[in-house]
């Protein structure tokens, strides 16, 4: 199970990375080709449409829940038809709302940010297809086409953004353009490779689209309060302090999230999927296992990179941004440690999906959204977006509390507390090493960046082997992958 959840992780890679390296690009070209108030009118437009898709993602979730079982049971064409149906419904039901919404608020978004929030509509539109349809992939276990598809999605919004704005002369609606285009190509592609033909008379199935409501209407309303963690502090910001400040926040925030959120998604990614398969055909004792044994994979794997973008982020900000973004740097470590705890929570919240216990993850995910959301009217009217990182890490670490606590009553596994132990160790000695490189050893923060990066990761590395925390069958497990990866010449002769 575990070979399977590290092939799948690999396979996964290039989908997660291609997008935050693409995402990386991109700010450095954003941020030199717009001021932070435009790009504060970008985000916000994103992060609408990212609301609205969401809302949608109900039907996402429940083909990754419900997919092995109706397999397993013969009626995949009924889970098909519902999922298919049920998206028109809802993409048609929020599209009627949603633009008199805008045109309500009018007076108070102005003309341009409404203009933006209609092109925003149609992103919503068809990346909530584009979603669905990748999660038939991905229950699949169809790794190579949903990478493909996932680095389509972000190289080509970005590419044809650019030409828009370069080429033709458009402004920050360019980049909101290239977003749809993109995905409009795309999108006959994709439903040809993930769905291809169905039987619309006999695929619907109204019980089995109450059974997923009931399943994945909770992690909707969770989701929503998710977002009221991540994404609400934009809006007060600009409701409080202006679409300056949200470009300044949203730089570092982005940068923070596709580094360490980069991590956490690609662990759901490649688990999801194999976890429900395992506790289907498999049962309580081996998904305990596997969940102990992926958790101690995230600590290993996510701890050193939260740590050391931590202690770089003044040469990460100062690389990736104009200098009207380099303040920005100070909120670093506080989002990066937010996504640490965001993603380990997801290896508690697996045993409740296991019961079908949602509702109680859309509880504790409310909760703290909630505590999110009073924070930040609280303190960014005063202090602004340093407080809305600092209620950003606060609520996710209320929410990993709660998730701990409920969770233990209806699934509990082993942490791995020795792993946590070396890794923190390994850290610490990697900490010492990279930060008076990475901040002082050139006149260039670029060149500190990449050797303190490196050569963090090789420390990192040597010294969980001298803790002797790699196991024999994860140093073969190792072995392999640099014979198939690695060109000859630089393989080590004794692992040939």
């Amino acid at each position: 199970m575990i070979r399977d959840f590290v092939k799948d992780l690999l396979k996964y890679l290039p989908a997660q990375i291609a997008p935050s390296l693409v995402g990386m690009i991109a700010i450095p070209i954003i941020t030199r080709l717009f001021p932070p108030a435009d790009y504060g009118n970008y985000v916000l437009v994103i992060a609408t449409a990212s609301v609205l898709t969401t809302i949608v993602g109900w039907l996402s979730m429940s083909i990754i829940r419900f997919y092995p079982a109706c397999e397993r049971d013969g009626r995949l064409p009924e889970l098909y038809g519902t999922v298919i149906k049920w998206l028109l419904i809802s993409v048609i039901t929020l599209t009627s709302i949603f633009p008199g919404v805008i045109f309500a608020a009018r007076a108070k978004l102005g003309n341009q940010l409404c203009y933006l929030m209609l092109i925003g509509t149609l992103i919503f539109v068809l990346d909530a297809t584009f979603q669905t349809l990748q999660h038939f992939l991905r229950a699949k276990r169809r790794v190579g086409w949903y990478s493909s598809f996932s680095i389509w999605r972000s190289v080509a919004r970005l590419g044809i953004g650019i030409a828009l704005v370069v080429t033709f002369g458009f402004g920050i609606d360019g980049l909101l353009w290239g977003a749809v285009l993109s995905l409009a190509i795309a999108i006959p592609f994709l439903w040809k490779s993930a769905v291809g033909k169905i039987s619309w008379g006999k695929g619907s199935s109204v019980e089995l689209a109450k059974e997923m409501a009931k399943y994945g209407f909770p992690l909707v309303v969770g989701n929503l309060a998710a977002w009221i963690l991540s994404l609400s502090d934009r809006y007060i910001l600009e409701f409080f302090r202006g679409a300056h400040e949200v470009g300044i926040y949203s730089a570092s925030y982005a940068i923070s999230e596709k580094s360490i959120l980069l991590l956490a998604s690609l662990f759901m990614l490649a688990s999801g999927p194999i976890s429900m398969n395992i506790w289907e055909k498999e049962g309580e004792k081996k998904s305990q296992e596997f969940i102990s044994r992926l958790t101690r994979y995230y600590l290993l794997i996510c701890l050193p990179a939260v740590v050391g973008l931590s202690v770089l982020a003044r040469p990460v900000i100062d690389v990736l941004t104009a200098p009207e973004y380099y303040q920005g740097f100070r909120i670093v470590p506080l989002v990066a440690l937010g996504g640490f705890f965001l993603g380990l929570q997801q290896r508690f919240q697996a045993g409740l999906a296991f019961h079908k216990r949602t509702n109680l993850i859309m509880i504790g995910i409310i909760t703290s959204g909630l505590l999110n959301l009073g924070l930040n009217f609280l303190l960014v009217p005063r202090y602004g977006y340093m407080a809305a990182a600092v209620t950003t890490v606060t609520s996710y670490a209320v929410l990993l509390v709660a998730m701990i606590i409920v969770s233990r009553r209806y699934f509990v596994w082993e942490f791995p507390l020795k792993s946590l132990a070396k890794a923190v160790c390994a850290s610490s000695i990697m900490v010492a090493v990279i930060y008076p490189i990475g901040n002082s050893i050139t006149a260039s923060p670029l060149i500190n960046l990449i050797i303190a990066v490196f050569l963090g990761a090789a420390v990192y590395l040597v010294a969980l082997f001298l803790l002797k925390e790699i196991q024999p069958e994860e140093k073969e497990l190792i072995r392999q992958i640099a014979v198939r990866c690695l060109p000859e010449k630089l393989t080590p002769a004794g692992w040939k």
